[in-house]
């Protein structure tokens, strides 16, 4: 594969010593009382717990709160906290996408003496002096959905990136039939998760694949299309677009049509906009594919529950994976949601009349 543009990153953590046959994959949607049936060890290693008396108090540092992705997770959380207020206090503080600004939240959330910190890292590096000075204090750390790097950390979980990303880029590689132009979408600058993602499927896309350009749009769909509408203008061939977010991917599909452009396959998570985006407009263009793995917003309750046990004297899992759902052009109508926003991401414990409060 030919690589022009901005597409060096640097190598992350790999999960998956447990994953040698390939990816697991959900069969349903989640829902609270069935998310054990879609978490698995990944490593035999097992992290000890330090059982706390009393009335524990748990924080979490969201590295950031701008897309509906995290809008998701931090209601399930809150869900999950409310029904076990007289276990745990629950503390939240917001990154704001700045990881200086995780750093110092994570030390503030250590002098307050908390028992956990939960987090999704902005940056897999910056963290790690921070999670180092909470494993001395005798914090738990449980950092989920992005990796973090080292071991200084209690347990960690969230889907397998690399593997994600080796189905995405074998995926597009079929769709496009190995041959074509292609621009590609990453999440926040320098962030660990599509660092590996891209590194899964790199490998899986073949010499007839030229990456032309590779940015970063924040998981956002707005950003997205701005971007591919510049990458429009400078290139007049594009054939499929990777992308490790459909909020990304469906961004970058809406700049084509207003540019009255040819739709062209894509890749992507379990963003309901794409999914609407796809049934509305398939049947006029032919070559518009998709090949979807979802990144559970759930991933959250499981950190939460993993905290509780640690903090009860339980040994758990070092490494443990979330089995996402994969979804494309044949089974997308199971899991669509024609009345609900766009912004919904599909893999999720909470119901129809949650989302649409949510949402509203």
């Amino acid at each position: 594969m030919k690589i022009f543009g901005d597409v060096s990153r640097r190598r992350v953590m790999q999960l998956g010593a447990g994953l040698a046959g390939g990816l697991l994959l959900g069969s349903t949607l989640a829902r609270a009382d069935t998310l054990v049936d879609s978490v698995v060890p990944a490593t035999d290693e097992m992290a000890k717990g330090i059982k706390k008396s009393g009335k524990l108090r748990i924080g979490f540092s969201n590295g950031f709160s701008g897309n509906t992705w995290r809008t998701e997770c931090l209601e399930q959380m809150k869900i999950e906290a409310s029904a076990n207020a007289d276990r745990y206090d629950f503390i939240v503080v917001d990154g704001q996408g700045d990881i200086t600004k995780q750093v110092n939240d994570i030390e503030d959330l250590i002098a307050q003496q908390v028992d956990a910190i939960l987090l999704i890292a902005n940056s897999g590096t910056a963290v790690v002096p921070a999670l180092r000075k909470a494993e001395r204090a005798g914090i738990v750390t449980v950092p989920f959905n992005l990796p973090v790097d080292g071991e200084h950390w209690t347990a960690y979980l969230g889907t397998d990136p690399h593997q994600k990303g080796m189905i995405l880029g074998e995926k597009l590689n079929d769709m496009l039939s190995g041959k074509g132009k292609i621009v590609g979408f990453d999440g926040l600058p320098g962030n660990s998760y599509s660092a590996g993602v891209w590194e899964g499927a790199k490998p899986k896309l073949g010499p007839g694949i030229e990456m032309l350009a590779l940015k970063d749009a924040y998981w956002e769909e707005d950003k997205a299309k701005v971007i591919m509408a510049d990458l429009l203008a400078a290139y007049p061939q594009i054939d499929g677009i990777y992308s490790d977010g459909a909020q990304m991917a469906v961004g970058a599909l809406r700049a084509m049509k207003a540019a009255g452009r040819a739709l062209v396959p894509v890749t992507g998570d379990d963003y309901n906009g794409l999914l609407k985006f796809y049934h509305a407009e398939k049947a006029n263009n032919l070559n518009l594919k998709m090949s979807l793995v979802s990144e559970p917003s759930w991933e959250g309750i499981i950190a939460l529950r993993t905290a509780v046990k640690l903090l009860s004297g339980e040994s758990v899992p070092k490494r443990q994976t979330i089995k996402p759902t994969r979804i494309d052009g044949d089974n997308y109508l199971q899991y669509m949601k024609p009345d609900l926003p766009d912004g919904v991401f599909v893999d999720t414990t909470l119901t129809d009349e949650q989302l649409k409060k949510l949402f509203s």
